[in-house]
């Protein structure tokens, strides 16, 4: 079945003689020298295969729609074959949002080119001035020094190490460390006799390193970039989530098996609310459970941006699984996960990573990573911005963003305080009266995850 004429004119008018690729936009008719010569290189591709058995066939479309502009794409060449060769990519939705996308720009961009023409300015295109949010977050403190010493112990042998471990007395301290040719490195002050690590190690043979000194070489600097991200292994396991080694991400489980999991979180624009970050979705169409889970998941990693500046980037993601707890193979899910990304543009990212740096930091204005005696590492939760002069975003996407920054208040300074006043007595056993069951199982399980 061909394409009618009427739906072919109606494409090639949206599509504004440009490849809807994004940030190829190449010119798809070109005049030859001869006047009367013309190269045409634009390819239509179907969104939804014409046949059940072509790229995205299988999607519930009737026949009679697949030959409608709606379900046509302009392209070049070399995109219409990426399309079409990687449909898992490339999914329906997807295309749909390219396809949007694109056209709405040529439109706006012609109808504001006319415009002007017409009140005999400038055909330039109108730019605003804005402030663009990233998904980076600066830190505002690090430790001074790393500690080494040598132990008699492997890396191999957690067990026996985390059997001698000091627990320390302050229940918010966290006490990572990484162990290399049996040497034991860590922020805590290996030599003092009270440290976590005073059964371990060879106090001795302590030796003490600038951490400024340590971001200059290769090796050091790896090593340094592994303690905190233990330490944040740490923060993560006492909140709950798990760690995803194959994919290098946090994510949550349900609680119960059957049962989906909500948190509760300040949104955007919003006072208060709860959040789905393990459940099971339900169809439209048909209002029943689809065959998988859903579950919020998150990449978090430490990035050197200047010679003596760091920043943590949050970058949300979704995990996907048969019942709640099996995970389905990655190429697998590459198609459901594309498929949700596709719709987060703008002010659904914006939210999602609001929703990870409140998780992550209890609506504070810091993220804090206590090692106790006046040492941690303090990430601020507002995000990192510039200001730009462009053309904006379309008004449906362009939604306010309130808060920006957390506000400071008596329970988030006092905690501050409490890390920066160098506490004698951080270290030391736990009193067992004061130490419940969950900590307990906290900390056996924050060892797991080293």
């Amino acid at each position: 079945m061909s394409i009618p004429t009427k739906e072919l004119k109606a494409l090639l008018q949206k599509s504004g003689n440009r490849c809807a690729f994004p940030s190829c936009g190449e010119i798809l008719l070109h005049e030859g020298e001869d006047s009367n010569e013309q190269v045409v290189l634009s390819k239509i591709a179907h969104i939804v295969a014409e046949s059940p058995d072509g790229p995205r066939g299988n999607y519930p479309l009737s026949l009679e729609e697949r030959n409608k502009e709606g379900n046509l794409i302009l392209l070049c060449g070399k995109h219409h074959d990426i399309i079409d060769n990687m449909p898992q990519r490339y999914t329906v939705e997807r295309l749909r949002q390219i396809k949007e996308d694109h056209e709405t720009l040529v439109r706006n961009a012609t109808g504001t080119a006319i415009s002007k023409e017409i009140a005999g300015q400038s055909t330039q295109v109108e730019y605003i001035h804005e402030s663009v949010f990233s998904t980076l977050f600066p830190v505002i403190k690090m430790p001074i020094y790393v500690y080494s010493a040598h132990m008699e112990f492997t890396e191999d042998q957690k067990d026996e190490i985390g059997e001698k471990i000091i627990r320390p007395k302050r229940a918010s301290i966290i006490y990572p460390y990484i162990i290399r040719s049996q040497r034991l490195y860590a922020f805590q002050d290996l030599g003092r006799v009270d440290s976590p690590f005073s059964k371990v190690v060879d106090r001795k043979t302590v030796q003490t390193y600038p951490v400024r000194v340590w971001w200059d070489d290769p090796v050091t600097s790896r090593y340094f970039v592994d303690l905190l991200n233990r330490s944040m292994n740490k923060l993560t396991g006492r909140k709950g989530l798990l760690w995803d080694r194959d994919h290098h991400r946090y994510y949550f489980e349900p609680d119960e098996a059957g049962k989906p999991k909500e948190v509760f979180y300040q949104p955007l624009n919003v006072s208060s609310t709860t959040k789905h970050v393990a459940w099971q979705p339900v169809s439209k169409k048909t209002g029943k459970p689809k065959p998988y889970w859903l579950h919020r998941a998150v990449s978090l990693k430490y990035h050197r941006v200047l010679a003596t500046q760091w920043c943590l980037s949050i970058r949300p993601e979704f995990r996907v699984t048969k019942d709640g707890y099996v995970p389905i193979a990655s190429e697998r899910i590459g198609a459901k996960v594309t498929s949700k990304k596709s719709r987060m543009f703008n002010y659904d990212l914006l939210g999602e990573v609001n929703f990870w740096r409140y998780f992550l930091s209890e609506g504070a204005p810091r993220i804090l990573l206590d090692f106790g005696n006046g040492s941690y590492v303090a990430i601020s939760t507002t995000m990192m911005q510039t200001e730009v002069d462009w053309p904006g975003i379309p008004e449906k996407y362009a939604k306010p963003f309130k808060n920006i920054e957390y506000a400071e208040d008596l329970f988030s300074w006092a905690k501050l305080q409490e890390l920066s006043v160098n506490p004698e007595g951080d270290f030391g056993e736990y009193d067992e009266d004061e130490m419940d069951d969950e900590d307990m199982i906290t900390d056996v399980e924050d060892e797991d995850n080293l």
